[in-house]
This record gives structure tokens, C-alpha cells and sequence, in this order.
């Protein structure tokens, strides 16, 4: 309290009026004489000693540096790095389904947590850094890297985490949720059947029946597969390398099933089968994972003896597309069999079962497409191939007892395709008898006679490129759709016609020719007049050239 003077109270200043009291300062003004700090950092407040580390993390209150480079970059990235390698091998390889999706399960949401307490914590760091005067440059790129941080964590919790929880819950629980694939033993127990998806526990599953008192018999494993988990895949090609089992394609096989196809020896594909090749899929986005789980795919397919081109198209694949090899080039590979030239079959051995004539019937596209016209085919060739060979007939002769079936089903072939095939097949007629036939000796056949008589042991002397021409038109007329029609008896226009433009001969001259005759009963001796006929043809009007084709295997 500021001391007033003393002021005689007999003197006249103690009658004048006391002075107002001095205004209080504006605070600028008294901030104005307060001496200034020195400029520099203002020191950070001193956490609580009892405040434990992850506390202090989480208030910010530790440095920047051990904030950002320790907690966030050197702990929380390489956990969740870890993780999503793990979901995508799982993806790929399906390697201990059960384990992995309980650890995803539970380590996904800790590492949630961890990430937030870290993307918080340094958050809380940079902010307190920038407050105290601290660098820009380094204040702001760490906060631009923590906001690029959490939308990278937010991307893998709706894309990556939560889309899959259902299948790691399935997972977790032992069942793979794309499914298992179905095996099946033929009757006989010769043949073991794998449909479906390949999925978890499928590789100890086929083991187990590889090595089990039922394959004793086996000789192959039938494939008709879209594929599934790679890792199965493996392990199921491993069980069948080490027990030396054929594998068919009997159907697509595509994916992780070819994986399987490639480790059997030997290797056929069946006349509806296929294969189809693409790169692997991890499920992710990320190209990293991409790029390994495909060169883990290419490394697989190169031991299982994949040629190295195939690889390359194979990476170049979309894993949402598929690449069908066609059946030339795998075999121009060696990765199957060649397809037959001709009808022949390679036979079994003396005392084989008529189930191995069956199943290298089955593996002839010509043969399988005739049994899939006229059930039954199959099993009558067999039965007469197995009879004869038990009989002791020699392998030409074993063949050719296959050509009576075939023999009953050629008019209904040849009357109920259209006018291109039948015409197709009229060319080469002329050309097989242009083969056999000899000069004229006295008292001799000529074996073009035979063949026009229906004998078909004639058919054998018949030159292989001529027999892989018909093998490939029964092939085309086999698999085509049926007729919608069967045709109509000629009409006597029609004969009328023919027989005027032509020559009477004409009808029925190729009648006799799969009529499996043993006598030349009502046979000529010559085949020049049916060779000079067909070489007619050609030069006949479209629709006259066509009612005489078709009326050549009509009989009289």
C-alpha cells in the first residue's frame, strides 16, 4: 500500500480536495517491462515417474523419435507384415489350415490394438513435437506416414480381415470352406476317381487310400478337378509319384489339378479331358505375396518336368481366366500319350483281364465316341478282343475282331451324317481302292474286290495314312450331334434320276462294304467300274452329285 504525505491540517492544502487515485497500468504496459525469456524449446513436463512405458506411449508424452521409429516402425510394421504373409499362404499354399486361421483369428484384432496404440501414441507425439517448437519437416512427414498408415489399416481390416472372418472361422474349426474333393474306387478296384475341389486334408486323405488294402489292385487315379488348395495339390502329387499310379484326365482338370495330373506315370488324357493352366492367386493385393507364392508355383511345375514355355504362359495367365493346352501341343511335350492314327489299341498283355482291353478302349477317342453313340460298344469289342487273344490269335488278329462291332454302327454313321462328311467318306473309298488294287491275274482277287465285298481282314492291307484318314472322319462323325432324321428310302424319281445320270450300278454299289462278309457271293472281279464311277462323281451337278452319293449305300 503505497504511504501518503503528511499535510498540516491548519495550512490551506489540507482544505483542498484530495487527488483521484492514480489509474492501475494496461497489462501490455506492464507486460512490456517484464524482462522476456531467452527464445529457445520449452522444456517437455516430466511424465510421472509410476506412468508405465505404454501409458506414456499413449499420451505422447515419449520422444518423437521412439514413437515413431521404434513403436510404430520397428514393432507394429513387422507384425502385421508377419500376418499378412501368413493369410496369404494360407491363400496359396493351405499349408496347416487349422493353426493358421487360429492364429489369424487371433492375432488379426491384436494387431488392431497394437496398431492404434501405436498410430495414436505417435500421433500424440508429433503433435506435442510441433507444439515445442520442433521441426516442421520431420513434424508433418511423420504425421502424413501415420495417415497413410491408417488407411492402410483400415483397407486390411474391411478387404482383408473382415470378407474372410466366416472361412478362418470354418477353418478354425477343421473345415476348409471351399470344400474337399470326393474319392471313389471303381468297381473292380483298378481305378480311383477324385472329383471336385481340392481342399484341406485332401493330400493325407488320398495317401492314406493310396496306401490302403483296397488299392492293392489299383492301376490309376481318374482326375476331373477345378482345382483348389495348392499345398494339397503337392502333397497329393508326392503320394502319387512315390506309388507310380497312371493319372487320367477323364474330365477339366485345371489349377492345382494339374499339379497332380503332371506326377503320373504315365499320363493320359481322356478324349473329354482337359487341362487347364493359370498363375496363383493369393487372395490379397499385395504383388509381393503375388510374386513369391507364383515363383513357389513355377519351381513345383519345373520338378514336375513342365517345359519351361509352358511355365511362362502359365505366369502370364490371369488367375481369373484359364489357358486350355491344347491336346497337340501336350503331346508334341510328351506330357501324354499320342493319339492313336488308327483303330488299333495297345494291347494288354496274354493273361489281362477283358477290363484292361476295356480301359485301353475307353482311352481311343474314336472307340469312347462310338460307346457314347451306341452303349455298349465297348464291351463287345473287349469281350471278342479278350476271347481271341485267350484263344491265341496273333495281335493283327486280335485287332481286327474289333472291327464286327464297328461294322454293325458304319450305315446308320454313314446314311446319318450330312452331305459334306458323306461326301468326305466317298473320296476316300476311291482312294482305298485305288490302293488295293493289283493287276488283273488269272484266278486271283484282287483285294480292293474283298474290300468293296465287306471282308474286313481286307481292311488291314489298307495303307496306315488311309486308315488314319478314316480313324479321323469316324472321329468327326462320332462326336458330331446325332441326326435330327434318319433318311428316307430313295424315291423312283430319285432312282430314275440316278440311273440316267449316273448309271444304274450306281445304287448300292457301296453298300457291301461293312457288311462283314465271309463268301463273294454276287461279287464281281474287277474294281475298275466302281473306281472309274466314283471318279465321275465330281463332275455331276451339286444336287444330282449329292443324290448319288447318298444312294451308293443304299442296297437295290
Amino acid at each position: 500500500m503505497t504511504q501518503r504525505p503528511y499535510i498540516d491540517p491548519t495550512s490551506a492544502a489540507a482544505e483542498a480536495p484530495a487527488p483521484p487515485p492514480a489509474e492501475a497500468p494496461a497489462a501490455w504496459q506492464q507486460a512490456s517491462h517484464r524482462p522476456r525469456p531467452k527464445p529457445g524449446r520449452v522444456p517437455r513436463p516430466a511424465s510421472a515417474p509410476k506412468t508405465g512405458y505404454f501409458t506414456r506411449h499413449w499420451r505422447g508424452e515419449l520422444s518423437l523419435v521412439r514413437s515413431y521409429w521404434l513403436n510404430n516402425f520397428l514393432v507394429a510394421a513387422p507384425l502385421a507384415l508377419l500376418l499378412t504373409g501368413l493369410m496369404s499362404w494360407i491363400s496359396v499354399k493351405g499349408d496347416s489350415l487349422q493353426l493358421s486361421a487360429i492364429v489369424v483369428l487371433l492375432g488379426f484384432p491384436l494387431l488392431v490394438v497394437l496398431d492404434v496404440w501405436c498410430l495414436v501414441g505417435t500421433w500424440r507425439a508429433a503433435t506435442a513435437y510441433l507444439r515445442h517448437h520442433g521441426s516442421l519437416l520431420w513434424g508433418w512427414l511423420a504425421r502424413i506416414t501415420l495417415v497413410l498408415g491408417t488407411l492402410q489399416l483400415a483397407a486390411s481390416i474391411l478387404f482383408g480381415f473382415l470378407p474372410g472372418v466366416g472361412e478362418f472361422w470354418q477353418m478354425a474349426r477343421g473345415i476348409d470352406p471351399i470344400g474337399q474333393a470326393q474319392f471313389s474306387f471303381s468297381a473292380d478296384g483298378r481305378s480311383l476317381r477324385l472329383e471336385g475341389v481340392i481342399g484341406m486334408g485332401d493330400g493325407e486323405r488320398l495317401r492314406t487310400l493310396l496306401g490302403s488294402e483296397a488299392a492293392r489292385g489299383l492301376k490309376r487315379v481318374e482326375l476331373s478337378s477345378p482345382g483348389g488348395r495348392v499345398r494339397e495339390a503337392e502333397r497329393m502329387a508326392s503320394a502319387l509319384k512315390a506309388h507310380h499310379h497312371e493319372a487320367r484326365a477323364v474330365g477339366t482338370c485345371a489349377s492345382a489339378c494339374t499339379l497332380v495330373f503332371l506326377a503320373g506315370n504315365p499320363r493320359h488324357l481322356a478324349p473329354q479331358g482337359q487341362l487347364g493352366f493359370h498363375r496363383a492367386s493369393t487372395g490379397t493385393y499385395n504383388p509381393v505375396f503375388e510374386e513369391l507364392a507364383n515363383q513357389q508355383l513355377a519351381q513345383t511345375y519345373r520338378e514336375l518336368g513342365l517345359p519351361q514355355g509352358m511355365i511362362d504362359k502359365t505366369l502370364r495367365t490371369s488367375s481369373r481366366s484359364m489357358w486350355f493346352v491344347p491336346r497337340e501341343e501336350l503331346q508334341a511335350h510328351g506330357l501324354i500319350a499320342p493319339s492313336p492314327r488308327t483303330m488299333a489299341i495297345p494291347l494288354p498283355l496274354a493273361a489281362a483281364p477283358q477290363a484292361d482291353y476295356e480301359d485301353a478302349l475307353h482311352m481311343h477317342p474314336v472307340w469312347e465316341a462310338l460307346d457314347r453313340r451306341a452303349p455298349g460298344t465297348i464291351d463287345a469289342v473287349a469281350q471278342r478282343m479278350s476271347a481271341a487273344r485267350a484263344a491265341g490269335a496273333a495281335d493283327d488278329d486280335v485287332q481286327a475282331t474289333a472291327l464286327a462291332p464297328l461294322a454293325a454302327q458304319m450305315p446308320a454313321l454313314v446314311n446319318g451324317t450330312d452331305s459334306a462328311q458323306r461326301r468326305r467318306y466317298v473320296q476316300l473309298v476311291a482312294d482305298q481302292l485305288k490302293a488295293l488294287r493289283t493287276p488283273a491275274q488269272p484266278g486271283a482277287r484282287p483285294v480292293c474286290r474283298d474290300l468293296l465285298d465287306g471282308r474286313l481282314g481286307a481292311r488291314q492291307q489298307v495303307p496306315v495314312e488311309l486308315q488314319a484318314r478314316e480313324t479321323q472322319w469316324l472321329l468327326d462323325v462320332a462326336s458330331g450331334p446325332p441326326p435330327r432324321r434318319q433318311p428316307k428310302p430313295p424315291s423312283g424319281i430319285e432312282i430314275e434320276v440316278l440311273s440316267r445320270s449316273v448309271g444304274a450300278s450306281a445304287q448300292g454299289m457301296l453298300a457291301r462294304l461293312w457288311t462283314d462278309a465271309s463268301d463273294s457271293a454276287g461279287a464281281g472281279t474287277a474294281c475298275e467300274p466302281v473306281i472309274a464311277l466314283l471318279e465321275r462323281l465330281p463332275a455331276q451337278p451339286p444336287a444330282r452329285r449329292e443324290l448319288a452319293e447318298r444312294l451308293l449305300f443304299h442296297p437295290r
